[in-house]
């Protein structure tokens, strides 16, 4: 039997049970992103729902979007941590895998969590602007997801408030 790396990690992580199950598929490619409902035949094109400039792929979407990686970017800048922004050539497995070895250990947890986070936060609003025809800006969102974190963190998934509090004036 083979396991894939990170698996350990994904279901140690101190987040809602829904979120582990969402970012678990998503490091299998079993999103029904645009790309794969367009192989399935549910859709005529596959344009990310965010950019409406590349194929919508899970890395894409999560990761690599123009408008996801400002997310990413304005979140780790509020944890002090934005030399760890992906790039637009990232892989989520890869990425995550590398940034969490480029944290001190005691924050990798957090780290985890917060990954969860920012990916759950960034999968919703692709599914406002498909199914909603609602959107808003990464400012926006950036702020949904912060205080989506804070939520967890008062729920008592402690991890993340060791990681929040690391955050830069």
């Amino acid at each position: 039997m083979t396991s894939m790396a990170g698996a350990k990690q994904v279901w140690r992580t101190t987040v809602p049970p829904k979120v582990k199950l969402f970012y678990w598929l998503g490091l299998h490619g079993r999103l029904w992103t645009g790309d794969r409902r367009k192989r399935h035949g549910l859709q005529d094109d596959d344009l990310c729902a965010l950019c409406d400039q590349s194929s919508e792929t899970t890395d894409h979407l999560l990761l690599s979007c123009v408008y996801s990686r400002e997310v990413w970017f304005r979140i780790l800048t509020r944890c002090g941590r934005n030399m760890l922004a992906p790039t637009d050539t990232d892989l989520l497995l890869s990425w995550w895998l590398q940034s969490r070895e480029a944290l001190p250990e005691s924050f990798r947890r957090g780290f985890d969590s917060l990954t969860m986070l920012v990916t759950w936060g960034i999968w919703k609003e692709r599914c406002r602007r498909v199914f909603e025809r609602k959107q808003c800006t990464p400012e926006r969102l950036t702020e949904i997801v912060l205080e989506e974190g804070s939520s967890w963190s008062e729920a008592g998934f402690a991890s993340m408030s060791v990681f929040f509090a690391v955050q830069v004036p």
